[in-house]
């Protein structure tokens, strides 16, 4: 059987089944790091590749950022880009002055988490308002320390009364 080829790497393309999410390892991506990455920023990224996993369907690292502000992330040559992927932060926006306020205000009264045997005031206001914005039947809240306690609990329904 021939193998495809893909013309912009010279590499073979994976065939179906063989491969999932981001496998452009190759010499394509290379020059696209060594063209796009600062020297600080690629001794970052080397370091990284050293001590992080890496998860099979998750696109690689395309650069370093050094801040990332609104809908922006910025590398180390002050080159601005959209960040199209976000995890989560699309709703706000990277260190939006808002959240960025009520964040010190919480870490200054410290406030920072409630565990689930005690309240406090802002938690409080807060599942308030939630219930006045959510639809009816949807008018009680759990707060989690991460997302993936509150998926389990959405996924065995014991966040339901």
């Amino acid at each position: 059987m021939a193998e495809d080829r893909d013309i912009r790497r010279g590499e073979a393309a994976p065939h179906a089944g063989d491969e999932q999410g981001d496998v452009n390892t190759g010499p394509l991506r290379e020059r696209y790091w060594q063209r796009n990455m600062s020297p600080a920023a690629r001794d970052i990224h080397e370091r990284g590749q050293r001590f992080f996993l890496r998860q099979n369907l998750s696109t690689l690292v395309l650069n370093v950022v050094s801040r990332a502000r609104g809908i922006c992330v910025e590398d180390f040559r002050g080159r601005r880009y959209i960040d199209m992927h976000g995890n989560g932060v699309h709703n706000a926006g990277f260190n939006n002055p808002e959240v960025v306020r009520a964040v010190r205000e919480q870490l200054d009264a410290q406030l920072t988490f409630c565990p689930r045997r005690y309240t406090n005031e802002p938690a409080v206001r807060l599942a308030e308002k939630l219930a006045c914005i959510t639809p009816e039947g949807l008018e009680k809240s759990l707060f989690c320390p991460g997302g993936s306690e509150a998926i389990g609990e959405v996924e065995t329904g014991q966040g339901y009364p």
